[in-house]
Formats: C-alpha cells, sequence, structure tokens
C-alpha cells in the first residue's frame, strides 16, 4: 500500500498549488484527479473564458479599425472553430505544462476518483480498478459545479451551464442568459461582441447586487450600449424548451431565444467522496464545514476552495490550501479574508476590494468618496477606452481605505495596487502622495486618492475666491 504524508483530492488551482508547496517541503506528497489535470478554472473556467475575452476584445478593436487610423476591407465575423482552436491550444499548453511542473516538485499525480474508506485510507477508482492509498492528511479541493434550475435542466443543447457553453459550435443568434452575476455578466458582454443578442434575467433589483452600486450602474449602461437587454426584479416561473427556449417571467412576460444560459451560481462537488465514513460533516448549504485553519470536523482532513464554501475564487483556493498544507506539516496557521480582491471580466473590466460604500455606511462609519472617470486621463483617450470609474471608499475618522471599486480598462489588474493598500492599512492620504506615472490607467486610483480630500486635478471644483 502506498503511503502519503499528504493527499490532495482535486488538481484545480487549490490542488496543484497546495501539492507543490508540500512537496517542495520533503513531504511524500500525492495529488489525485479523476478528470482533465488543473480543474474547472484550468478546463472550462478562468483560463478558456479568458482565451475568449481576449479574442472579443481583438474583434471589437477590429470593428473600431477606423477610429485608430486603419482600414480593414470586408467582413469581420467570429469564426468559431478557429476560437475553439485557439482556447483548446492554450488549454492544452497550459494542462501540460502544469503537470510537468507538479511532476517535477515531486508530486505523485494519481488518476482516478478518490473516495474516503475511513480518516486515513482512500480508495481511488479508475480505470485499472480500485487501490487504496493510506495518507496521513487529507486536503479536500474538489471545487463547484454549476447550480441549475429544476424547470431548465442543462441539455448541452439548449440549456447550457457555464461550463458547456464554452463547447458551442456556433454563435447563437439569440441567448437569455438567468443570472446577473458575474458569470451571467462576462457572458452577455462576452456574447454580445460576438453578435448574439442577449437578454439578462435577474431576479434581484441589479446585475452584480454584491458589488458597489454605482459599479453596477455603469455596467448596465456600457451592456445596453452592446445591445444587450437587462431585465432586473424580475423572477422565471416556468420555461418552455423545444426549437427555443422561452420563459415565462412573474408578470407574464416570454422571453424566447434559441439557447440559455443558466447562471445562478455554483454549488460545492462532494458526490461520492464517502465524507460520511470519514466523519467530515457537511453544511445546511452541501458545503463542507471547515475551520479557520481550514480543518474539517475530523482530525487531519482538511477542505479547500469552492467545496469549503464563499468566497468561490480561484485565488482564495490557493491561499486556502497553501494555509492548510502549513496546519498539516504542524503550523497554526488562520485563513485571512480580510483582504480578498475580485475581478471580472465584461467588458469594461471591473476589480474590487473591500467594502463598497453602502455597506461602509451600514457599519455605521462615516465614509468620505473619491471618483474620477477614466475619460478624465489622457490614456484613455490614447487607448479608446474612456469608460468607467475609479471610486475609492474611506473612512472618514482615520482616512484609512476600507474600499476600493474600479470599472474601466485594466481594473482586474489595477486592483491590485488597491489591495496592496488596503493589505497595509494605508490611508487615501498615503495613497495620493505617491508619484504614478504618465500617461497610465494607474493615474485613477492616484485621482481618486486626492479626491477624498477634494484635491483632484481632474474633479471640477468651484474656485476658492
Amino acid at each position: 500500500m502506498d503511503k502519503y504524508m499528504i493527499a490532495i483530492i482535486g488538481s484545480g488551482p487549490a490542488g496543484y498549488v497546495g501539492a507543490i508547496k508540500a512537496a517542495r517541503s520533503g513531504t511524500p506528497t500525492c495529488i489525485i484527479e479523476k478528470s482533465n489535470f488543473g480543474g474547472v478554472c484550468l478546463n472550462t473556467g478562468c483560463i478558456p473564458t479568458k482565451s475568449f475575452v481576449a479574442s472579443a476584445k481583438a474583434i471589437r478593436n477590429a470593428r473600431r479599425a477606423q477610429e485608430f487610423g486603419f482600414k480593414i476591407d470586408g467582413n469581420i465575423r467570429v469564426d468559431m472553430p478557429d476560437l475553439q482552436k485557439r482556447k483548446e491550444r492554450i488549454v492544452d499548453i497550459e494542462r501540460k505544462g502544469l503537470e510537468r511542473l507538479v511532476r517535477d516538485s515531486g508530486v505523485d499525480i494519481i488518476e482516478g476518483a478518490a473516495s474516503f474508506v475511513d480518516a486515513h485510507n482512500l480508495a481511488i477508482n479508475s480505470a485499472q480498478g480500485e487501490r487504496i492509498i493510506f495518507t496521513k492528511n487529507t486536503i479536500i479541493a474538489t471545487g463547484s459545479v454549476s447550480a441549475s434550475l429544476p424547470f431548465m435542466p442543462f441539455d448541452g443543447a439548449k440549456i447550457f451551464s457555464g461550463e458547456d457553453i464554452l463547447a458551442l459550435e456556433s454563435i447563437p443568434a439569440s441567448m437569455v442568459i438567468v443570472g446577473g452575476g458575474y458569470i451571467g455578466c462576462e457572458y452577455a458582454s462576452l456574447f454580445a461582441t460576438f453578435g448574439t443578442k442577449v437578454t439578462v434575467i435577474e431576479a434581484l433589483p441589479r446585475i452584480l447586487n454584491n458589488a458597489d452600486e454605482e459599479i453596477s450602474e455603469i455596467l448596465a449602461r456600457e451592456l445596453k450600449k452592446d445591445g444587450v437587454k437587462v431585465l432586473v426584479g424580475r423572477k422565471i416561473t416556468s420555461a418552455h424548451i423545444d426549437e427555443i427556449v422561452s420563459v415565462t417571467l412573474e408578470d407574464g412576460t416570454v422571453v424566447s431565444a434559441d439557447v440559455a444560459l443558466v447562471a445562478v451560481g455554483r454549488k460545492a462537488h462532494t458526490a461520492g467522496l464517502g465524507l460520511e465514513n470519514a466523519g467530515v460533516n457537511v453544511r445546511k448549504n452541501g458545503t463542507i464545514e471547515v475551520n479557520n485553519e481550514m480543518m474539517t470536523t475530523a482530525q487531519g482532513i482538511y477542505a479547500v476552495g469552492d467545496v469549503a464554501g464563499e468566497p468561490m475564487l480561484a485565488h482564495v483556493a490557493s491561499a486556502e490550501c497553501r494555509v492548510a498544507v502549513e496546519n498539516a506539516l504542524g503550523r497554526h496557521l488562520i485563513m485571512d479574508y480580510s483582504v480578498i480582491p475580485s475581478a471580472i471580466y465584461t467588458h469594461p473590466e471591473i476589480g474590487s476590494i473591500g467594502l463598497t460604500e453602502a455597506e461602509a455606511r451600514a457599519k455605521g462609519m462615516e465614509v468620505h468618496i473619491g471618483r474620477v472617470l477614466m475619460r478624465s486621463l489622457g490614456i484613455s483617450h490614447a487607448a479608446g477606452e474612456i469608460s468607467g470609474m475609479a471610486k475609492i471608499v474611506c473612512d472618514a475618522i482615520s482616512g484609512a481605505i476600507v474600499g476600493v471599486h474600479i470599472i474601466g480598462e485594466r481594473a482586474t489588474d489595477l486592483i491590485h495596487e488597491a489591495a496592496l493598500a488596503l493589505f497595509q492599512d494605508l490611508s487615501a492620504s498615503t495613497l495620493s502622495q505617491m508619484v504614478h506615472a504618465h500617461p497610465t490607467f494607474s493615474e485613477a486610483l492616484l485621482e481618486a486618492a486626492l479626491d477624498t480630500q477634494d484635491d483632484s486635478i481632474f474633479s471640477a471644483k468651484p474656485n476658492a475666491s
């Protein structure tokens, strides 16, 4: 029987990061994967969607060729087979490179589906049969799957999840997206660029309901500019699926499209793990119960990433698995969720960190707000990307930055300067004293920081005289 100090179930951003970290410390480590290496993120999530996002940006700019001073003769159209080939090539390169990195780090990669026999023995089922391995510590990193609706089950033909819609062989003429969260909005932006007539239906009062309200409003406006119809505060009561998909809303309105994408959230993937055999408790919402050291209710068994609950983000999963590995090796680290950036790849992009303005006020905080429109920056006009805004939320008493929200070009990268500011408890005044290169998009943060003190060059202020 093979024996390991640490066994990790799942090879996504949590699993492979944790496995490499453990093995490089000289710890006998294995990673168990029943499907494609790299998990959802690499194969059907983060990486392939960003491949499509990059293609969409190229298409968008090609259509604006004359604006940039050159002409393209002939029709510009999306070639879905070629888009798919590019996506698969990128995923294949990443997967092979990742597997090689993991193996070269000294990790044993075991193919098959793992389930607990007891707290220290795992059964691995594969095409070669069943084998049992012993492990002193196990880290569960099995991720999540798309949540479905009972009246709109996924079929891969008319009703799609966020994963299987990436396998479309042609661009649909029309699409209804159920759910206006970050997944629904990303796909709405993407397919609208590809030429699909998109309708987004959201039951809550606004899309991106957890985002800062001003950011949400700007995105809704930009989506509408791209031809996306956004219906908020509307619930679906039924659906009819035939040659087309027709959904009926509470008020009797019927919305029809060639295909539907259901993007109503994700649920932890725990099926077949045999958690009860190891004494691992599952919460009512289906996620695995863990403490602040990422340990489950069973000694020596940890759970990380989506399977352990919100926030279901790849970078959070990686951080959680680092903590779990350290604790499995005898340390007592606590996972810190205080500074977690989020990135949404709509057009324009969105980057957020910390409290929204509404959340800060709800905590009883007196706040100062700094804003700058992206169109105020020279680089925005030079790049042809003038939409959006940077917004800083500060504690009015201490001056500390408590939240930053950016919508605009490169927002998903810019947010990390803000994240560092929060991580180091910087004030807006301190941030405003740092010289930023010109012309850059990062000047938006400088000007927003200055605006919290009514000192922004690009905000219209009355003359003191």
